[in-house]
């Protein structure tokens, strides 16, 4: 299968969060990005205690990486990450993996669904982000003497009014 996003999608240009402010932060992306670890931080460090990421993957890279993508990133940052994706028929143009899901930041499963239509439910508590950042202290141990914040750089935010232009590489 080749699906070029490109051809029917143009790229954004910010990060997008959301402040609820009953609840907190929830950056929103698609579902490529959940492969950029580096927009997850930024996200992460901006304050974020969900990542969410609609998104449709095929039935190959939703079985190779939909559920990795989505634990990794919620390991590499200690915080929620949420996909969800259009249940699958077999009948359309395009057949998308299904199985949304919400994952803990300790990168465990805390809710998948299977491939048909349905709605995903999980509990998310703030204090669960505070006990896996205190037992395993990634987040305020990271060495950004030895390698730039990809937080405090050059990158396009929506919600705090610090719009800088992204470098140029």
């Amino acid at each position: 299968i080749s699906f070029h996003e490109s051809d029917v999608l143009s790229p954004g240009n910010k990060l997008t969060i959301v402040d609820l402010p009953e609840y907190g932060k929830i950056a929103v992306a698609i579902c490529y990005d959940v492969r950029f670890p580096e927009l997850a931080m930024i996200a992460a460090r901006k304050g974020a205690f969900l990542l969410l990421y609609p998104g449709a993957f095929n039935l190959t890279t939703g079985a190779l990486h939909w559920e990795l993508q989505a634990r990794a990133r919620a390991m590499d940052n200690q915080v929620y990450v949420g996909l969800c994706s259009p249940a699958r028929d077999m009948k359309a143009e395009y057949n998308a993996w299904g199985h949304s899901m919400i994952v803990d930041p300790n990168a465990a499963v805390m809710a998948q669904l299977g491939e048909g239509e349905d709605i995903v439910y999980a509990d998310l508590d703030a204090d669960k982000i505070e006990e896996t950042r205190k037992g395993i202290p990634i987040y305020t141990q990271r060495r950004f003497d030895v390698y730039p914040d990809v937080s405090k750089g050059h990158v396009k935010y929506d919600g705090d009014g610090d719009d800088a232009a992204l470098p140029k590489p």
